[in-house]
């Protein structure tokens, strides 16, 4: 009862939240690991290059009007790159030597620069490394530094399989409240939509990649929704953005990854299930048959943020998959087994822990074993089950 009330507190005092932009920064690079850097409409960050972060997320405070929307047209990498950054635009026609006076021209152009090389790097780095494995890491909604996390699941992983494979970590703009309570607002449904389109940008290399690559994606989070629209075209959104993907995102023209092994596991999916996984067939080009071998869901009864406080899983941009939600995860496995038996699927339950180091110190005095609800990565990582779920994904 006590987090009903909460949940209903949570929701009148966040109606003043307001969506807060994602400006990538580049990281270190590091051997064997390939970082992708994507704004929320799927575009790519150009490598090395600095964007003047006024111009993209900071002008909004110097004009009132547009203080009032949550999701500002030009807080995207294209519009700072085609109308405002005039310097960044100058270091990018010299780094690739594009000579395009049309601003739009030379943002896709640049694009497609980038793209080829990010194909070239990953086969480049699989060769030097004499392995096929491709791992990617895709974080979720209000994570805007997930390097800690993506550097403990690269050893936890490299632990397991005792071998090393290359990694992929996608750093994408799911948005940040910043500290303040995201629920019920804007920022949530503005997320959702922003996953969709950074699913088509990244289904735009890994359709490029060599088919004999074997290819497992673990996402976090809303980062399910990120993986699921780079393999496939999920029908569970309203009539006027599922055609707004069709017709502005090309969701329908670009091709899906045709690995012939793709994994994909997730950790607290913030996402419906059935609705998702009964269009996992739904391939382009149309009636190619889809390459996914394996569905691994880790669930959570307990998880504060997919249960949202225990009663609305499947309410308020569901997130009845991540929270087995009225036996969400049963129901979406026997879904893609009736669409295709050959695909392996295993449900991981991560709601109990023996151990558990939880930011609520009350917790601790309580008998084990302990519920889990915490929603963090690596609270995941913590979980006893985590093993469970590492070899049902790779073994």
């Amino acid at each position: 009862m006590r987090y009903s009330v909460l949940f209903f507190f949570c929701f009148f005092c966040s109606c003043v939240v307001k969506t807060r932009q994602v400006l990538q920064i580049p990281r270190k690079d590091e051997s064997g690991v390939i970082k992708l850097y994507f704004d929320r409409e799927g575009a790519l960050y150009p490598p090395d290059l600095r964007i003047n972060p006024y111009y993209f997320y900071l002008e909004h405070l110097h004009k009132r009007k547009l203080a009032k929307y949550s999701n500002p047209e030009y807080a995207t990498l294209e519009t700072a790159l085609t109308k405002y950054d005039s310097l960044s635009v100058l270091a990018i026609r010299q780094e690739y030597k594009l000579q395009d006076r049309d601003s739009m021209r030379l943002f896709l152009r640049m694009q497609d620069v980038v793209r080829k090389g990010i194909v070239a790097d990953i086969e480049r780095t699989q060769s030097q490394n004499s392995t096929r494995d491709l791992v990617l890491f895709i974080h979720g909604f209000n994570d805007p530094t997930p390097d800690a996390f993506y550097y403990s699941l690269r050893k936890n992983i490299e632990a397991h399989l005792k071998s090393k494979p290359v990694f992929v970590e996608v750093y994408w703009d799911g948005l940040t409240a910043l500290g303040d309570n995201p629920v019920f607002t804007k920022i949530w449904s503005y997320a959702q939509s922003n996953s969709a389109k950074v699913g088509l940008g990244l289904r735009n290399i890994l359709n490029k990649l060599n088919t004999n690559t074997r290819l497992t994606i673990v996402t976090h989070s809303l980062g399910a929704s990120v993986a699921t629209h780079a393999l496939f075209n999920p029908g569970k959104w309203p009539e006027r953005f599922q055609e707004e993907l069709e017709r502005e995102y090309h969701s329908e023209n670009i091709a899906t990854p045709k690995q012939k092994d793709i994994r994909i596991g997730m950790l607290a999916p913030a996402i419906q299930g059935i609705k998702v996984f009964d269009h996992i067939d739904y391939t382009i080009p149309e009636n190619t048959a889809p390459t996914i071998t394996r569905v691994v869901i880790g669930y959570n009864h307990f998880d504060y943020a997919v249960t949202k406080g225990g009663l609305f899983a499947s309410y308020f941009g569901s997130t009845a998959l991540g929270a087995d939600d009225k036996g969400e995860v049963a129901k979406t496995m026997a879904a893609i087994k009736e669409i295709n038996p050959k695909i392996k699927t295993v449900g991981v339950d991560f709601s109990l822990t023996k151990k558990i180091d939880s930011l609520n110190t009350k917790k601790l005095q309580r008998k084990s074993p302990y519920k889990q609800r915490e929603h963090g990565l690596q609270f995941y990582q913590q979980n006893e089950h985590f093993i469970d779920f590492l070899s049902s994904l790779f073994d």
